[in-house]
């Protein structure tokens, strides 16, 4: 891979040498770190996680940023979980569709109004948070239906359930839309100069729309996932997706100002989040430690993949 100078860019073997590291420092530091117990939720995390970052990182690539995928994953997960006992397994379909239902809200408040797309999601974040807690009268919902939870828990050996098989499905199918496909150049070129883009003719409106529209979709699919893993739909499951999403984004090497990157190597971003996050808790290190840590990580990660570039040109 190069970059724009010519010159062979090694981000991506640093990303994958730190990630390495971390398995290393994990694994001498508590042996029970690759047990086949803990793979297995590490393989949890990593599917989850994964699908809404791919939803993130189309979004990070036109220079925009969306708040709401935690809220968004949330208010999926909990209206899945509401309709299980009428619909099964439709639930599947119906997490993802209330997903993409907000996105195209989000996209159309964003391109209508002209509305900063930070506080557009932001708004709707706060929303979605209120709406999901008087639809459970913040009250988790449980699930009876054990088809629901073997979807995602079963699996050929313990540390790969086949939830790793969907994540990867959609990981491959975000890949396609933002490499092969028209979209996917229009995207970038939006990130890149979106003044040149739209002298050229672009359907830049049309484009920033469908871009919410599948960060909302991916988003419902990664909370009907996590409710299906956690056995329950409750108001708060998804919040950490907000901050893990973007992380795992910009340490992928996704510029947070758009126009760098893709949804390739989000999937490093998400593996090295997750590990450390897996790793942390495993030896029991003090949460607002963890805090602290994953804050400083994703500081140093935008610094890197935005040191080139304004700031300001965050859309």
């Amino acid at each position: 891979m190069s970059n724009h100078t010519g010159h062979r860019d090694y981000r991506p073997l640093a990303t994958l040498g730190f990630l390495v590291l971390l398995v290393v420092l994990f694994s001498v530091l508590e042996p029970n770190f690759l047990a086949a117990g803990n793979l297995r939720s590490i393989s949890f995390a990593l599917s989850v996680t994964l699908v809404a970052s791919c939803g993130a990182t189309i979004i990070i690539l036109m220079g925009s940023i969306d708040l709401s995928v935690g809220a968004i994953a949330s208010i999926s997960g909990m209206v899945a979980a509401a309709l299980a006992p009428e619909l099964g397994l439709a639930v599947f379909l119906v997490g993802p569709l209330a997903g993409l239902f907000f996105g195209l809200l989000n996209g159309s408040l964003f391109v209508w109004l002209r509305i900063p797309s930070i506080l557009v999601t932001l708004g709707m974040a706060t929303s979605l948070s209120g709406l999901v807690l008087f639809i459970s009268d913040g009250q988790s919902i449980p699930i009876l239906d054990e088809r629901l939870i073997r979807v995602t828990h079963a699996g050929p050996v313990q540390a790969l359930p086949v939830i790793v098989l969907y994540a990867l499905i959609i990981y491959l199918f975000a890949t396609f839309l933002h490499e092969k496909t028209r979209f996917g150049r229009v995207l970038f070129s939006i990130g890149r100069d979106e003044t040149n883009a739209r002298l050229l003719g672009a359907p830049l409106d049309r484009v920033k729309i469908g871009a919410f529209a599948f960060s909302g979709l991916f988003a419902g699919m990664a909370g009907t996932l996590l409710m299906s893993r956690l056995g329950t739909g409750a108001a708060s499951m998804g919040d950490y997706m907000m901050l893990e999403t973007i992380t795992a984004v910009v340490i992928g090497g996704t510029a947070i100002t758009g126009g760098k990157g893709g949804v390739r190597l989000t999937i490093l971003g998400v593996a090295i989040i997750v590990v450390l996050s897996n790793g942390m808790n495993i030896i029991s290190l003090h949460p607002y430690i963890q805090t602290a840590v994953k804050g400083l990580t994703i500081l140093l990660a935008v610094y890197v993949t935005s040191r080139s570039t304004n700031v300001e040109d965050v859309k």
